[in-house]
């Protein structure tokens, strides 16, 4: 039994690295895709775009904490090395507002991180754009000086100050989406404009620039909202707006909330964009129950990797293992670590969150079994509130036949992560979509009666 007692500083800083709400560093990123049905964002996003000679507008989703935006950020760093611009922005850090928002908020959003990125100097479409509307917009971004008398950065920051007072402020983010509505082909027509004159200069800059990839992240945090009488905002973006997402003159990835993909809409979704590219969980159990040690080892690699960045001695191999798995000893033992991957279900952000929670027990490395499994009972007693009573024997079914129906009351489990899907190619090299209850609900008395008796039907 390895003992370390480390500084409280040590303890944060490894706390701090499994921080479950942002993407890790590039040093710590980990290769899933065996255990992902053989999902890669370079061959599933990035070969549509580096392929085709005609700008592309893709749709891409998951569930929320799967790791999305960590794919992302490597198809960005991926086409930057084919030479191409790579516009990226998380559309909720300071553009839109999650629980309102519209397409006239997109629009903006895009319009304003283009016109920050690449700084046109000569001829400018977009400050032409909003010149010409300067009377009706500047109350937006809450000033009264003249457009024409601010310098070129104090022009292009106007864009980013009405951004931030729309979500800031709902009345102003009202009247701006009316006079972005009413103008909506003239911006459009403006944003491709900007466009073409950004890549004459992006390929006067460098012969080898193939051009710009505008990829907009966090799209899928939004909220449905609906009012009587009208579409919902999901449809109004995605669906009614589809001609004015798919109109700009560039390579574009938007993220989509997962809620529209596993719906009725989804073929309309194909339709207007081509099939929405879905990023599966990681498989730590294969669909007879039995421990998939690929997925497990995967799991361990994304920990042992966070953990190298902070001290790489804490990583020194122990004597003990579990099933061949070497574990570091940050943990007493490979059962702690192992039981933590698999009550993660091969979620990455429950993964890291069951690890801070872990820590919150612990005074002294290293995590304890019985940190790991007050974390597990805290992070249960959660999904426990979550599953409402008509909903345990959908959950027991699903669970009992490995499969979730595309009925309104799976959608809803799958959407609140109480089931989890995974993906394998098998022996004929055939595409296997299964389904499962998250493991922390296998565990609650409750899910475990209403199991026994679908079992037993």
């Amino acid at each position: 039994m390895f003992e370390v007692v480390v500084a409280l500083d040590l303890l944060s800083e490894i706390y701090s690295s499994f921080e479950p709400f942002q993407p890790p560093p590039k040093k710590a990123y980990v290769d899933c895709q065996d255990v992902r049905g053989g999902w890669e964002v370079t061959r599933e996003l990035g070969r549509k775009i580096t392929r085709s000679k005609q700008p592309t507008c893709q749709l891409y989703s998951g569930h929320r904490g799967v790791g999305k935006s960590t794919e992302l950020l490597r198809l960005k760093e991926h086409l930057e090395q084919k030479k191409y611009f790579v516009v990226y922005f998380a559309a909720d850090d300071e553009d839109i507002e999650p629980q309102d928002a519209d397409y006239a908020d997109i629009l903006f959003a895009c319009t304003r991180h283009l016109v920050e990125a690449i700084k046109l100097e000569q001829h400018n479409p977009l400050l032409n754009w909003m010149k010409d509307r300067w009377e009706s917009l500047k109350d937006i971004a809450l000033t009264e000086v003249a457009f024409d008398g601010l310098s070129l950065e104090g022009q292009i920051s106007q864009f980013a100050k009405i951004t931030t007072n729309l979500r800031a402020t709902p009345d102003k983010r009202r009247e701006l989406r009316q006079k972005i509505n009413a103008n909506t082909p003239s911006l459009v027509e403006a944003l491709n404009d900007f466009i073409q004159e950004a890549q004459k200069s992006l390929s006067a800059k460098s012969a080898n620039s193939r051009g710009i990839v505008l990829i907009v992240d966090n799209l899928d945090r939004m909220a449905e909202t609906q009012e009587i009488g009208k579409p919902s905002n999901y449809d109004d973006i995605y669906l009614n707006r589809s001609e004015m997402l798919r109109r700009l003159a560039c390579h574009v990835v938007y993220t989509v909330p997962i809620k529209m993909v596993y719906s009725g809409r989804a073929t309309q979704l194909e339709n207007n964009y081509d099939k929405p590219d879905v990023l599966p969980m990681i498989m730590i159990r294969n669909p007879d129950g039995t421990e998939n040690k690929l997925g497990l080892d995967k799991m361990r690699e994304l920990i042992c990797r966070r953990i190298a960045l902070i001290e790489p001695n804490l990583l020194q191999t122990l004597e003990g293992k579990v099933d061949g798995l070497d574990f570091p000893p940050v943990f007493d033992n490979g059962e702690t670590l192992k039981n933590l991957c698999l009550m993660s279900g091969g979620h990455v952000r429950n993964l890291m969150q069951l690890i801070q929670k872990a820590i919150d027990w612990t005074d002294e490395l290293p995590i304890t079994g019985k940190a790991a499994k007050r974390a597990i009972e805290e992070t249960r007693e959660t999904y426990q509130k979550t599953v409402q009573e008509s909903e345990w024997e959908t959950l027991a079914r699903a669970c009992h036949l490995k499969q979730a129906y595309n009925d309104d009351a799976h959608l809803d489990l799958l959407f609140k992560r109480c089931l989890l899907e995974y993906r394998y190619y098998d022996q004929n090299d055939n595409l296997q979509i299964w389904c499962n209850v998250h493991p922390l609900i296998e565990g609650i008395p409750r899910f475990q009666d209403v199991l026994a008796k679908v079992r037993a039907l």
